[in-house]
């Protein structure tokens, strides 16, 4: 009898833990195609036929989860591993969780995300993307705007009549020779500071009208002499009936402690249309204008994705550059598998 009444008290005295909701999710894609590739595309410097990891946008493996806290708070996480599925080898050799390595708090108040996470400013940049920054020229690494970050506190208001205000804080953590958040290594110089970093975004959306527009800026640490690195990115974009349009721009300055400083400037324009029931094609441009004189580079992107299910689509994908500097124009043709899980 004492026995059973000791049970029932542990039992009544922590009903909310047994009771919490929890799920966690296997997720990832498996993408893989063949490709040719002429001498300028290739890094050999000769034409070459290849199996390669996605074209689309890499093979990945991600655990999801949440847990419900009570009062509408729940926390979420997200692990996302990084591989190349041509060879079986991690994408990135310096880190597992490449992808996304972050745990947070959801609630009427908005949510608060910790870790390893894209920045603000990939939202303002992707938000006019109809191709989702996939395929070849896409407005994926626009003007070399650092788009994922370590060490990053990210705040996201609730929707606010269909838009949404992010801030984050980014702790640098640096050393001299262990750079992170997007500064220059091999540094000489003396760090005085912390390469840290702030960014603010705004991104609306409202019906098929999309808009998005970021700002962030990392202190250089004195990392080979960079004092800062600003970065700025608008977008827009629409989807009316089959018919998808939109329009980018992102600036990248670094400025030295000598008190110089070099822009790069980057456009994109992107169109898709839903061609049958399973498939869609999609038409990519971008120009990178690096300050200076006959260093643009620009390219056009040629896709259709036709689905075979829910989650398997094959795709075939043209992608013609061109770099003014040494009048390289490289070229590639792909024909590959995509499959969600």
């Amino acid at each position: 009898m004492k026995k059973s009444l000791v049970a029932l008290a542990v039992v009544a005295a922590v009903p909310a833990f047994a009771q919490a909701q929890t799920s966690v999710q296997l997720t990832g894609s498996v993408d893989v195609a063949v490709e040719s590739l002429n001498k300028h595309a290739n890094s050999s410097g000769k034409s070459d036929l290849q199996v390669n990891d996605g074209v689309w946008d890499g093979s990945k493996v991600g655990i999801v989860g949440s847990e419900e806290l009570g009062n509408g708070l729940k926390a979420i996480f997200n692990l996302e591993y990084e591989a190349n599925a041509d060879n079986g080898r991690l994408a990135d050799t310096d880190r597992f969780w490449a992808g996304q390595s972050w745990v947070g708090l959801n609630g009427g108040f908005g949510t608060v995300k910790l870790g390893r996470q894209d920045s603000p400013i990939k939202g303002a940049i992707e938000s006019g993307d109809v191709t989702g920054q996939s395929w070849y020229y896409s407005s994926d690494g626009l003007a070399g705007i650092v788009d994922k970050t370590d060490n990053l506190l990210v705040y996201s208001t609730p929707s606010l009549g269909g838009f949404k205000l992010q801030a984050a804080y980014g702790a640098g953590e640096a050393t001299a020779n262990t750079p992170v958040n997007g500064a220059v290594a091999g540094a000489s110089d003396n760090l005085n500071k912390l390469n840290d970093m702030y960014a603010v975004s705004g991104i609306g959306e409202w019906g098929g009208f999309s808009v998005g527009v970021g700002y962030q800026s990392f202190d250089g640490g004195k990392i080979n002499n960079l004092k800062r690195r600003n970065e700025l990115a608008a977008s827009i974009g629409m989807k009316l009936g089959d018919f998808g349009a939109g329009l980018g721009y992102g600036q990248s300055e670094r400025k030295a402690q000598a008190g110089t400083s070099n822009k790069t400037k980057g456009f994109y324009g992107s169109l898709s249309y839903q061609v049958t029931d399973n498939g869609t094609a999609y038409l990519n441009y971008v120009r990178l204008d690096p300050q200076g004189d006959k260093n643009n580079q620009s390219g056009v992107g040629l896709t259709y994705a036709h689905g075979l299910s829910k989650r398997t689509f094959v795709y075939g994908a043209v992608g013609i550059g061109k770099n003014d500097a040494n009048d390289d124009k490289p070229r590639r043709i792909a024909l590959g598998i995509r499959h969600f899980f």
